[in-house]
């Protein structure tokens, strides 16, 4: 039987805070903000009381059940969220008319750790006065609603930072090679901070002069970054990796990159009124093997 037309709420909210999150903290140009990255994620298990539907509408794309998913963290700050400039407008899976999804679950409780709304945050001085926040424990509230129902899960749990990030050594995304020689993202397992080239406080919708060229390389030999044109791109105030992109023809073969941690780097060229200015970014992708089919 369809519980669609539920009428009720069914929310289970835990009432002991469990779990521990560790967080490293990358510091941005501007000393007003900083980006939490997860090093060592939640990994609970759903509660033994928790109930789930027998049927769920799936979604038109991949036919899985609509979860949304979403968490919030009462990390250091001391500025409002108004404060940021911009931001992105999501669209939400769009439900079939027919499919269902039997049996839904939630078989592990993790953070989606390229939430960069949420990991993204102000505060005055933060390179200087976070450090006071190491290794003290804040609240965090992670919850999940099946679209179409009126079930909710919730679980509370606390976390850390750890520390400042070495994001020089971090894996951001993990990708497969597919027969037409292409790099296809597989999984993302970091973001690229939103104010690693300009800060929070450059308005680049309204300053018309302000421009910024962006160009993405990858090291597939040791020292030698070979530009990709289509491997990144900017919407609003992030940056996202492409769902896939060619491998230079100078590499014939694929196998022997298998298994293989890439580095890549990242480079802009600002212009902002009077000023302007290049730097670069730096971070790793990883290649799983063949794409399966």
């Amino acid at each position: 039987m369809s519980l669609l037309k539920t009428s009720f709420i069914f929310l289970v909210t835990l009432c002991h805070s469990e779990g521990l999150v560790e967080f490293c903290a990358e510091y941005s140009k501007d000393s007003n903000e900083y980006s939490l990255h997860v090093v060592k994620n939640l990994n609970m298990e759903p509660d033994s009381s928790w109930v789930f539907p027998d049927s769920i509408v799936c979604t038109v794309y991949n036919g899985e059940p609509i979860w949304e998913i979403e968490y919030s963290l009462n990390a250091p700050h001391d500025s409002s969220e108004a404060e940021f400039i911009g931001g992105c407008v999501t669209f939400d899976a769009t439900p079939s008319t027919d499919t269902l999804c039997l049996k839904p679950k939630i078989a592990i409780i993790n953070l989606n750790p390229v939430n960069r709304d949420v990991l993204h945050i102000h505060k005055k001085n933060a390179k200087e006065t976070l450090p006071f926040y190491y290794r003290k424990r804040f609240k965090g509230h992670w919850n999940a609603k099946l679209a179409g129902t009126s079930y909710v899960y919730e679980k509370r749990f606390e976390a850390v930072i750890i520390g400042s990030c070495n994001m020089k050594k971090k894996i951001i995304a993990e990708y497969c090679i597919d027969q037409f020689h292409r790099l296809v993202l597989d999984q993302e397992h970091d973001y690229i901070p939103r104010y690693i080239f300009a800060p929070a406080t450059e308005c680049n919708v309204c300053n018309k002069k302000y421009s910024e060229n962006i160009s993405a390389s990858i090291a597939f030999q040791k020292g030698h970054f070979t530009p990709i044109e289509e491997m990144m791109y900017k919407n609003c105030e992030d940056y996202f990796l492409k769902e896939s992109f060619l491998i230079p023809q100078g590499i014939k073969k694929e196998k022997p990159l298998y298994g293989k941690t890439l580095p890549i780097k990242l480079e802009a060229e600002i212009q902002s009124d009077s000023t302007h200015r290049k730097d670069s970014y730096d971070a790793n992708i990883r290649v799983s093997g063949p794409c399966k089919e």
